[in-house]
């Protein structure tokens, strides 16, 4: 019975120390080294953490958890991985925050290539913007004789995943429903202000009763 309980012992102590937990600001850090590498010097100087970042853990219990890496100045239990180490870009000649993952592994390693894709090649290549600006692009979406409405036609930037291009999304809402709108739809290159679509769709709210 002694023995059965020595290796017991044995075998949590083996664990505790197998165990590994890291002050946060040692995660911070690595996961700001290797943004810095990927995206140099002075863009970094535009990247802040994403609060609502968070990493894994193990507790003694074997459970896995998630836990805000600002929540403490060390991590708790087993540090599994840090693949929700996130870091917003906020530049003035992008005015569109963009959110930049670095994923890290139980030894704070870097688990994969950084994606840098939503950061526009006039930063990451530190030149002037080529994009028009939002007065330039307003002045595109008055010329297109939107149908009237209501309200003003919304305008935002929108990321295509599959082609890795942004553009201008406007929405003009021409009638609008407790479960449907019908809405002009107008799509915008940012460089070079080419009309990429100009349609009239309906537009339906899922699970609506």
């Amino acid at each position: 019975m002694k023995k059965l309980l020595f290796i017991l012992l044995l075998t949590f102590l083996s664990g505790s120390v197998k165990s590994q937990s890291y002050q946060t600001k040692e995660v911070i850090g690595k996961a700001e080294s290797y943004l810095k590498l990927a995206v140099g010097d002075e863009l970094f100087k535009y990247f802040e953490l994403d609060p609502n970042s968070d990493y894994e853990y193990k507790t003694r219990l074997g459970r896995k958890n998630w836990r805000s890496i600002n929540r403490g100045s060390k991590t708790k239990g087993d540090f599994v991985n840090g693949k929700n180490i996130r870091f917003i870009l906020k530049h003035p000649e992008f005015p569109h925050p963009t959110t930049v993952t670095v994923p890290l592994t139980s030894d704070l390693s870097l688990e994969s290539k950084i994606n840098l894709e939503r950061i526009p090649d006039f930063l990451m290549e530190g030149r002037e913007s080529d994009w028009l600006g939002v007065e330039q692009i307003d002045s595109i979406i008055n010329k297109q004789n939107l149908k009237v409405a209501k309200e003003k036609p919304r305008r935002y930037l929108e990321y295509d995943v599959k082609e890795k291009k942004y553009y201008w999304a406007v929405v003009n809402t021409l009638k609008e429903e407790k479960c449907s709108s019908d809405v002009e739809i107008l799509n915008i290159n940012p460089k070079s202000g080419e009309i990429l679509k100009h349609t009239e769709e309906t537009l339906f709210v899922l699970h609506c009763y």
